[in-house]
C-alpha cells in the first residue's frame, strides 16, 4: 500500500462496495414499511375515487366502473350495503354470492372498532385462500362500506425481481466501477510522479526538466510552483558559482596585491643591516621605501575591510542632513589637498535644491574615488567636472572627465574588486582596483546604483540616491 494509486484505488472501491452494503442494507429493513406505507396511500387515494363516484351518482355505482378502477390499480374493490350485501364488486366470487365472503366479513367486523373511530382502516391479513393481503376499509355513511384488496403475493414477486435487479447493478458498478478508478487513479497520480520525477533531479542539481502544467486546480498549482522554485534555484546557484569564482579571484588578487609590497619590504629589510654599515646615508632612502610599503598594505587591508562590510551588511551609516553644495565642497577640499600638482580644469554644477540625508562621509569618499580616478587616468591638463541634480526619484551626481573611452566589454567589470584594465598602469599610478567597488557599494547602501558611460571627449561615471 505504499503507492499512491494503490490507496487511491482501495480508497474508491471500498467506498463503491460500502455505498452499495448500504444501499441493499437499507433495501432490506426498510422494505416493508415503504412498501406497506406506498400502497396504503394509494388504496387510500381510490377508496376517496370510488367514495366519491359514490356520491355523485347517489348510489347508482356501475359495475363497469368498479372494474375499471380496479383493473387499472390491480386492486380489488368492493362495494356493500351496511348489512354487507354486494352493491358492486370485482371478484367473481363474492359477485356470485351476492354477499360478503366469511372471511371478508370477519376483517371487517375486526376493524369496526377503528372505523367507529376513523371511518376507515388499514390491514394485512389472508383471504380464504389463506393468501397475504392488504386490506382498506372505508364506511361510508348512509351506503355502507368501501373494502380494497391487494394481494401480497404479485407483491413479493415484483420485490424479488426489484432485490435482484439491486443485486445486478451492484456488480455491474464494481465491474465497470473499478477498471474506471484505476484509470482514474492513474490520471491522479500522472501529475504527483512527474512533480516527483522533477524533484528529484532537483536535489542533484538538474535542472533541465520541468513538469508539465495541464490543470489549473492544486496539482496545477504545485507544478508552476516547482517549476518556479527550479528556476529559482538554477539562477541562484548560478549566481552562487559566479560570486565564489569572484571570491577565488579576490582572493588571488589580494595575494598578487599583497605580495608586491611584502617583497619589497622584506627586501630592504634584509639589505638594511649591510647598508647601515657601508652606507649610512641610503637607511633613510631605505626606511621611507619601507614605510610607503607599508601604508601602501594597510590601504588595501582597510578597503578591503570597508569593501566586506558593505557586502556582508555590517557597514552602519551614521545618516544626517546635508546639502548636495557640502558634499561638492568636501570632494574639492580633498582633490586640492591629495593632488596639488593636478594642473587640470575643475568644474562643479549644482542643481540640486533639496537636502540629501544620508551618510556624508560614505557619499564623499564614492564620490572623490570617480574624482581620483579622473585625475590617474584622465588627461594631465584635462576638465573634470562634477555634475549633481534631481528628479522625483533620485539625486544624481556624475563625474566627467577627458581621456581615453572605457571598452564596453570592459565596463561591467569595472566595478569588481582588483579588476584592472590596465595592470601595469595601475601600479604606476599606485592603484588597487577597489576604489569603484567602494563606490557601487556606498550607492546600494543608499538605495541607488552607478553607471559608467562613454561620452564625446571622454566617460562619465554616475551615481544616484533615493531622495529623502
Amino acid at each position: 500500500m505504499g503507492s499512491l494509486r494503490k490507496k487511491y484505488i482501495f480508497a474508491g472501491c471500498s467506498i463503491i462496495m460500502v455505498f452499495l452494503a448500504v444501499l441493499l442494507l437499507l433495501s432490506g429493513v426498510l422494505k416493508e414499511s415503504l412498501v406497506e406505507d406506498w400502497n396504503r396511500r394509494k388504496m387510500d387515494t381510490l377508496a376517496g375515487q370510488v367514495i366519491s363516484h359514490l356520491e355523485e351518482k347517489k348510489g347508482g355505482f356501475s359495475q363497469e366502473d368498479i372494474e375499471n378502477l380496479g383493473f387499472e390499480n390491480n386492486i380489488f374493490i368492493t362495494v356493500t350495503d351496511e348489512n354487507f350485501n354486494i352493491l358492486a364488486t370485482t371478484s367473481g366470487r363474492e359477485a356470485s354470492q351476492q354477499r360478503l365472503s366469511g372471511k371478508s366479513s370477519k376483517i371487517v367486523q375486526e376493524q369496526m372498532e377503528t372505523l367507529a373511530k376513523t371511518g376507515k382502516s388499514f390491514s394485512s391479513n389472508f383471504d380464504d385462500n389463506n393468501k397475504a393481503l392488504f386490506v382498506q376499509i372505508n364506511q361510508v355513511p348512509g351506503w355502507g362500506y368501501v373494502i380494497l384488496k391487494k394481494s401480497l403475493t404479485g407483491l413479493n414477486s415484483s420485490m424479488r425481481v426489484m432485490e435482484t435487479c439491486y443485486a445486478l447493478a451492484a456488480l455491474l458498478t464494481l465491474i465497470l466501477g473499478i477498471p474506471a478508478i484505476i484509470y482514474l487513479s492513474g490520471k491522479m497520480v500522472q501529475p504527483i510522479r512527474d512533480i516527483n520525477k522533477v524533484t528529484k533531479q532537483i536535489s542533484q542539481l538538474n535542472f533541465q526538466d520541468t513538469v508539465r502544467v495541464n490543470s489549473k486546480d492544486e496539482l496545477g498549482t504545485l507544478a508552476e510552483s516547482v517549476n518556479l522554485m527550479s528556476d529559482k534555484l538554477e539562477e541562484a546557484l548560478g549566481n552562487l558559482k559566479k560570486d565564489v569564482e569572484l571570491r577565488n579571484d579576490l582572493v588571488r588578487n589580494m595575494a598578487h596585491e599583497l605580495k608586491t609590497p611584502t617583497a619589497v619590504i622584506m627586501g630592504y629589510a634584509e639589505n638594511m643591516p649591510y647598508i647601515s654599515r657601508r652606507h649610512p646615508e641610503k637607511l633613510e632612502k631605505y626606511c621611507s621605501v619601507i614605510s610607503e610599503e607599508c601604508e601602501r598594505m594597510d590601504s588595501i587591508i582597510q578597503q578591503m575591510l570597508e569593501v566586506s562590510a558593505y557586502e556582508c551588511g555590517e557597514s552602519v551609516l551614521n545618516k544626517e542632513h546635508f546639502s548636495a553644495q557640502a558634499l561638492l565642497e568636501g570632494v574639492s577640499r580633498f582633490l586640492r589637498s591629495d593632488h596639488p600638482d593636478w594642473n587640470g580644469t575643475y568644474e562643479e554644477v549644482n542643481e540640486v535644491k533639496s537636502e540629501i540625508f544620508g551618510d556624508y562621509e560614505a557619499l564623499r569618499r564614492a564620490l572623490y574615488n570617480y574624482v581620483k580616478n579622473a585625475v590617474r587616468y584622465g588627461r594631465k591638463d584635462g576638465l573634470i567636472r562634477i555634475h549633481a541634480w534631481e528628479d522625483e526619484e533620485w539625486i544624481r551626481f556624475s563625474v566627467f572627465n577627458q581621456g581615453e573611452p572605457i571598452p564596453e566589454k570592459e565596463q561591467e567589470n569595472i566595478w569588481n574588486v582588483f579588476y584592472k584594465i590596465n595592470p601595469a598602469r595601475t601600479r604606476e599610478q599606485k592603484s588597487f582596483g577597489i576604489g569603484l567597488s567602494i563606490v557601487k557599494q556606498a550607492a546600494k547602501a543608499h538605495g541607488g546604483d552607478v553607471r559608467v558611460q562613454n561620452v564625446e571627449g571622454g566617460v562619465e561615471f554616475s551615481l544616484f540616491i533615493g531622495k529623502i
